[in-house]
């Protein structure tokens, strides 16, 4: 018996050669973690209402709202599927319009990373919120710290970012500066940004401070994902 293919199967099934290098490239760049490098909208299973809401909202966000630079905050317990439906909206939209995406080159990186691929188009990337501050911490390796700094101008200028469990962090003032400068950043250049957290608003302003937090909600459409 064969069986029905998913959303995602019909349109890498209708996907030329180009086309699926181009998404295969950006994916890559994008770089979700493993465990969901397969999230999509198709295998999300709502268990609640507000699971079923989330999931429509997230299929609603379109081209339109990169460019408008809205985004969202996708917030709830843990186990709710936050980042499965962050990545899987980056995924709705790469492969709805794979033509419409690219991704950024730092030549600074080629003599570590030699087989980088360009094009041209909204550059998405996805971020732990944890790990992208490790990886900014001054020290390391020449290396470690090229990356960082490039991890750095990656979250604060792509198109579309996803900051994965943002209030996961210890609170220093050294944490605090550095998320300060990306949010104000993709804020007033107007770049769509996907949060996701288990913190409430007040603990995130307990975690983080008011000044970020209020420009996350100014710049989000905040979205519970509730068990």
């Amino acid at each position: 018996l064969s069986h029905a293919l998913t959303t995602a199967e019909r349109r890498n099934r209708s996907l030329n050669g180009d086309g699926k290098k181009r998404l295969e490239v950006c994916w890559r760049y994008f770089n979700p973690p493993p465990r969901l490098a397969k999230a999509s909208f198709d295998n999300y299973i709502p268990k609640t209402k507000a699971q079923q809401a989330a999931l429509q909202t997230c299929k609603e966000y379109g081209l339109m709202n990169i460019k408008q630079g809205k985004g969202l905050f996708l917030f709830g317990p843990f186990g709710t599927g936050k980042t499965h439906l962050a990545v899987a909206t980056v995924r709705n939209l790469m492969e709805s319009t794979p033509d419409m995406f690219g991704v950024q080159v730092n030549h600074d990186l080629e003599l570590y990373e030699p087989d980088r691929e360009t094009c041209k188009g909204y550059c998405c990337s996805f971020f732990s919120t944890v790990d992208l501050l490790d990886a900014m911490r001054p020290g390391g390796s020449e290396y470690k710290q090229i990356k960082g700094d490039w991890y750095f101008h990656r979250a604060k200028t792509d198109d579309l970012v996803v900051l994965d469990d943002i209030g996961a962090e210890r609170a220093t003032d050294w944490v605090e500066e550095r998320l300060y400068a990306i949010v104000d950043t993709r804020y007033r250049m107007q770049r769509a940004t996907i949060f996701t957290s288990n913190l409430s608003e007040k603990q995130l302003q307990d975690q983080l401070g008011g000044r970020i937090v209020s420009r996350i909600f100014e710049m989000t459409e905040q979205v519970p994902v509730l068990g």
